[in-house]
């Protein structure tokens, strides 16, 4: 079944990731809990808004630790 995940999944993959998992564990554990949908053609959008939301927020965290990075650094 090909799902995108809406929340991070140690082993599987992170947010917005489009994937083909199993049925059953897509239909038992990843969509009831809801850290998955089906993959649709309207989700994709969904999907595509989800990844640039998670590039925007890992560039922000990078610039924060390269700021801290670089104020510890002794010169």
């Amino acid at each position: 079944m090909r799902i995108i995940l809406r929340t991070d999944v140690d082993q599987l993959g992170k947010r917005g990731d489009v994937l083909d998992v199993a049925d059953g564990y897509a239909r038992n554990y990843l969509v009831p809990k809801g850290m998955a949908i089906k993959a649709t053609a309207g989700a994709a959008a969904q999907a595509a808004a989800m990844r640039r939301a998670r590039d925007l927020r890992d560039a922000q965290d990078r610039a924060a630790a390269e700021e801290v990075a670089t104020a510890l650094v002794p010169k």
